[in-house]
């Protein structure tokens, strides 16, 4: 009994995986066709849902089933997240502007696109920045969500309460995020000679020390 439990268990561990790596495969191929066609045929305008779905192999269907938007797909843009592990690994207890804005490019982030995706990505904007308004209104989404999650810490925290007893945790949150996420949008501009995952990191901690000197000079 013991052990059809234990084949049961590594079965439908082995399906799970199978279906994550099918799907993987699948977002990567439409997302691929999508920013391929685009940098080849002149622009998003010259390139339809139809196009990208011949170039990946897969329906119409299964297209939509994965972006929302022929923009969504040339930016590799899905709804964003807070994995449950980033959530209990987040500690606002210390540099609280350093940790939101990690968080900020961690969740922005695409889950599976990797340092190839993402440079082609920045190559897609800066030649096409008519999809940068798209661009802005995923990031919007990413606030939102960190947001909530930044302000649930907020109020639960004592000593962030003692300090700023006259300013809602919600408002203190949305500040924060904001912030963050100028030092994020200002580190995505900076011209890293890699368009890596690890040069975008860096690029950010570079920001916020540049905004943490700013600030002292101006107060």
């Amino acid at each position: 009994m013991q052990q059809q439990v234990h084949n049961s268990c590594v079965s439908e561990l082995l399906s799970t995986s199978l279906r994550d790596r099918k799907r993987t495969e699948t977002w990567s191929a439409i997302h691929n066709a999508a920013t391929n066609l685009t940098l080849a045929n002149g622009g998003p305008t010259q390139v339809t849902v139809e196009d990208i779905t011949q170039q990946a192999n897969v329906s119409q269907r299964t297209f939509f089933n994965y972006f929302a938007t022929k923009e969504d797909a040339i930016l590799g843009l899905q709804e964003p997240v807070i994995e449950q592990h980033v959530r209990e690994q987040l500690d606002l207890s210390t540099n609280v502007l350093e940790r939101v804005s990690h968080l900020l490019l961690t969740v922005g982030q695409s889950t599976f696109a990797g340092d190839r995706e993402t440079s082609l990505r920045f190559e897609v904007l800066e030649k096409y920045p008519e999809l940068i308004h798209r661009r802005l209104s995923y990031i919007a989404k990413v606030e939102t969500l960190v947001i909530d999650l930044v302000e649930s810490q907020l109020a639960a925290s004592p000593q962030w309460n003692a300090d700023f007893p006259d300013m809602p945790p919600g408002e203190s949150a949305r500040l924060i995020v904001l912030m963050g996420s100028a030092t994020m949008r200002f580190a995505m501009q900076s011209n890293k000679p890699t368009r890596s995952r690890d040069a975008q990191f860096a690029a950010l901690d570079d920001a916020t020390t540049l905004l943490r000197k700013i600030l002292r000079k101006v107060q």
